[in-house]
């Protein structure tokens, strides 16, 4: 009887930690309904926010360099609009790309030239907009003829169509044709020049293959148009392999615009002045080598004044050295400087509103393809800039300038004056 009352005990203990599980499992249960809840609330929620996004994209009003047709592409695509703000991985609420900011290692490391034409930062399948160069390969066909017409007849901002050739036709027609072959993919404004081509490049949707891969069809097709029109068919390719530069706002955008509409006048005018757009690249003055861009002959000039402010002064001690400095200037002097302080750059540009020359001290290296903007470009073609970069092997900004930068660039400026004028030049290299 003892042992029958044991085994009714036990099992009842049994029944009774069964019941403990089935009562933890149902708190289990609902803890989990709770979870899908707030799942669900979650989801919501994100429901709520796309349909502000596509609202976004419906208050969109076409731009001068879209229609409304590719508004409701980015609509069914999915972009966000102007009028939500914020920015994401992939196309900010513009339509443009975001430009990612290069990892600590990269700024840090010693700039060395692999030959590589792409930004390793972008995904260059996604929709975008390219401002793409291509140079024709040595022993080329010339594409164009830019037309004889003399610099003093040249207008700012007048548009001058180069005089395209049998090959230069053809090579127009292929770019006119890219958006039938490619449809997410459409050619914005373009210019064919004897030697090169620009155009600026919108890919509307994501692409299947790189950009490289996609364009290949282009450029095969405008090498065989060569290989026809000369008569040789061991003429492999007409261009070389091509540069792009990511537009990543409207405003580059249009400045990307302007530079094609303006790129036939700007190189007339460089063919006639050969000298004042000429790269030098290795220079050795005062014991240091540089490379030069501009009219090299200002460093002959008998008198250069080298601009340099002293940060603590008071704003009369300011004025006093501007002063001094601009009736030295208008006396014939041509000023040397890297224009860094605000009060300098002042000088400079009165100094230039005077019609005086100056020479530049720039922290950017002069790459192949440097060709001076704007300003500059006047400057130049008036032979009344110089740049001279002390680190001639930097292509671009150094991340790092700082102030013993700067100041060693005052240094420079100071001894290059210091010497007399005709022992100021000795081309180490060639250009």
């Amino acid at each position: 009887m003892e042992k029958e009352k044991d085994k009714i005990a036990s099992g009842a203990g049994m029944i009774a930690s069964g019941a403990g599980m089935i009562a933890g499992g149902a708190g289990m249960v609902a803890g989990g309904a709770g979870m899908v809840a707030g799942g669900a609330g979650m989801v919501a929620g994100g429901a709520e926010a796309i349909g502000r996004g596509a609202a976004g994209v419906a208050r969109r009003q076409p731009s001068k360099y879209e229609d409304a047709a590719g508004l409701q592409e980015e609509a069914a695509a999915g972009l966000p609009g102007e009028a939500d703000g914020g920015r994401e991985a992939g196309p900010d609420c513009t339509g443009f790309p975001v430009k990612h900011v290069a990892p600590e290692w990269v700024e840090k490391s010693p700039l060395v030239h692999r030959g590589s034409r792409r930004s390793f930062s972008h995904d260059y399948c996604s929709p975008s907009r390219y401002h793409i160069t291509a140079t024709t390969a040595p022993g080329s066909l010339p594409l164009s003829l830019l037309p004889a017409v003399s610099q003093a007849h040249l207008k700012a901002g007048e548009v001058i169509a180069p005089i395209l050739s049998e090959l230069g036709i053809m090579v127009m027609k292929e770019l006119e044709d890219i958006n039938k072959f490619h449809p997410e993919m459409r050619v914005r404004k373009f210019v064919v020049m004897p030697d090169h081509i620009h155009f600026i490049l919108h890919v509307e949707q994501r692409l299947k293959r790189m950009l490289g891969s996609e364009l290949a069809g282009f450029f095969g097709a405008c090498s065989k148009h060569q290989q026809r029109i000369a008569g040789l068919p061991d003429l492999k390719t007409l261009f070389q392999p091509f540069n792009d530069r990511i537009i990543y706002s409207r405003e580059q955008l249009d400045k990307a615009e302007r530079y094609i509409e303006d790129n036939p006048r700007r190189a007339i005018i460089k063919r006639q002045n050969g000298e004042l757009f000429r790269r030098y690249l290795h220079l050795n003055i005062a014991d240091h080598e540089y490379a030069a861009y501009g009219n090299i002959f200002l460093l002959r000039y008998y008198y250069l004044l080298p601009i340099r402010i002293h940060r603590r002064w008071s704003a009369a001690q300011f004025s006093e050295y501007e002063a001094s400095c601009l009736r030295e200037i208008s006396a014939g002097a041509v000023p040397i400087s890297p224009f860094i302080h605000p009060a300098e750059k002042r000088i400079r540009d009165k100094a230039l509103a005077q019609g005086s020359a100056i020479i530049e001290i720039t922290d950017s290296g002069i790459e192949s393809r440097f060709t001076p903007q704007g300003e500059r470009f006047r400057l130049c073609s008036e032979g009344r800039l110089l740049l001279l970069a002390p680190w001639q092997h930097n292509a671009g900004r150094r991340p790092k300038s700082g102030y013993t930068e700067f100041h060693d660039m005052n240094d420079m400026a100071l001894a290059i004056s210091k010497l007399q004028p005709d022992s100021r030049i000795s081309i180490i290299g060639g250009c």
